[in-house]
C-alpha cells in the first residue's frame, strides 16, 4: 500500500478508510479528484496488498453529488451490503457505506456525512477502582453470608478461608484469561472492564439467589423460585456473550442472536431433563427454607384448603414411592407383582 503525501484538508474531496479485522481504521487515503481506482496495480489510487484482488478491481466516482461503486474486470467479485456484485456491475453508495475485495474491506467518507454522537469517556481510574473495590467487598459479604447461613453452630473459622481466598483469585485467573483474549483480538488488555462486568453478573445472581425465596415465600408464588434456574442459565449466557462482546466488539449482532438461541435451546433441553428424570419441568418442589413471618404478604390459608390439598397429594406421592427405584421402562404391573 501507498503512503499518501500529506493533503490540506479543503483539497480532499473524500476519503477512502482501509479497515482492519476489528472494524477499526488501519489506514486512510484522501481522494483529490474523481475517478479512482482500486486494486494491485500500480496505477491505481488505492493500491491494495490483498492476493485475492485484481489489478483493477473497482473504481468510484461522484456525479452530482452522488458517489458510484463499479466492479471492473474481477473473477472474485465485490461484496457491498452482503451482495456478491460481479464484474461490470455499478451501484451508487452513501457516505459511511463499506464493502469488500478479497480480504479487505474499506469505507468511503464524504463530506457532510452525519457523524455519530460523541462517546463518553470512561471515568477516572481511582473512581472506577473505588467502585470495583466495593463490588468485590459486596459480593464477599453476600458469600460469606451465604456461607453462615448455610454451616452449623461451633463450625470452625477456617470454613471461611475458601470464600476468602478462592473467589477473588478465581476471579482474577478468570478475568484475566479474557483480557488476555481481548488483547489477541483488539490489541487492549482491559482487564477492568472483564471484572465489572463478571463482578455485576455475580452481584445480580447473589441478589436473585437471595430474594427470590424470600419473594416467593411473602407472595406464596412458588413459581418464582423455580424461575431461578431458567434466570440464572440467562446470566450465565450474559455473561459469556458480554466477554466476548469485549473482544469482538463488532461481532455483537452475531453474538446476541447466537447466545440467544443457545439459551432457548438449553433452557429447553434442560426442563426436558427435569421431565424425564422425575416427572417434573422444574427441579424445586418446595421452599427449603423459610422467611420471617412479618415478610408474609399473601393471605393465609384456611385449614380446611390445607387439609384438602394434602389429600390429592397422597395419591401421586404413594404412586412415586412405589416406583422410585423401578426403571422407567418397567411396566406398573411387573412392579407390584
Amino acid at each position: 500500500m501507498t503512503t499518501e503525501p500529506r493533503i490540506a484538508p479543503d483539497a480532499r474531496l473524500a476519503l477512502v478508510e482501509l479497515l482492519d479485522r476489528d472494524g477499526g481504521v488501519a489506514h486512510r487515503i484522501a481522494v483529490t479528484r474523481w475517478p479512482i481506482t482500486i486494486g494491485r496495480a500500480l496505477d491505481c489510487d488505492v493500491l491494495l496488498d490483498d492476493p485475492h484482488a485484481a489489478a483493477h478491481h473497482a473504481s468510484l466516482d461522484v456525479r452530482d453529488g452522488q458517489a458510484t461503486l463499479t466492479v471492473g474486470d474481477t473473477v472474485n467479485g465485490l461484496r457491498l451490503a452482503g451482495r456478491l456484485l460481479p464484474a461490470g456491475i455499478s451501484l451508487p453508495v452513501a457516505s459511511g457505506s463499506e464493502w469488500q475485495i478479497g480480504r479487505t474491506r474499506l469505507r468511503l467518507r464524504l463530506p457532510g456525512e452525519a457523524l455519530a454522537p460523541e462517546q463518553a469517556l470512561a471515568p477516572p481510574a481511582p473512581l472506577r477502582g473505588r467502585w470495583l473495590a466495593a463490588g468485590l467487598l459486596l459480593l464477599l459479604a453476600g458469600l460469606l453470608g451465604e456461607h453462615w447461613l448455610e454451616s452449623d453452630p461451633g463450625d470452625p473459622l477456617s470454613g471461611y478461608l475458601p470464600v476468602l481466598v478462592a473467589v477473588p483469585i478465581g476471579l482474577g485467573v478468570w478475568c484475566f484469561l479474557w483480557a488476555l483474549g481481548a488483547k489477541l483480538f483488539t490489541r487492549h488488555f482491559d482487564f477492568l472492564a472483564h471484572l465489572r462486568l463478571a463482578l455485576s453478573v455475580l452481584l445480580a445472581s447473589l441478589l436473585l439467589g437471595a430474594a427470590l425465596p424470600l419473594a416467593a415465600f411473602a407472595l406464596s408464588w412458588p413459581w418464582l423460585l423455580r424461575a431461578g434456574e431458567v434466570l440464572m442459565l440467562a446470566l450465565g449466557c450474559i455473561l459469556i456473550y458480554g466477554h466476548l462482546s469485549l473482544i469482538l466488539p463488532t461481532r455483537r449482532h452475531a453474538l446476541a442472536v447466537g447466545f440467544a438461541t443457545m439459551f432457548l435451546v438449553g433452557i429447553s433441553l434442560k426442563l426436558l431433563l427435569n421431565h424425564q428424570r422425575s416427572d417434573r419441568w422444574f427441579s424445586p418442589l418446595y421452599l427449603s427454607t423459610l422467611g420471617p413471618p412479618a415478610l408474609r404478604v399473601a393471605p393465609a390459608v384456611s385449614a380446611e384448603r390445607f387439609l384438602d390439598e394434602a389429600r390429592r397429594l397422597q395419591a401421586p406421592l404413594e404412586r412415586q414411592a412405589r416406583d422410585k427405584d423401578s426403571p422407567a421402562w418397567l411396566p406398573e404391573d411387573d412392579i407390584e407383582e
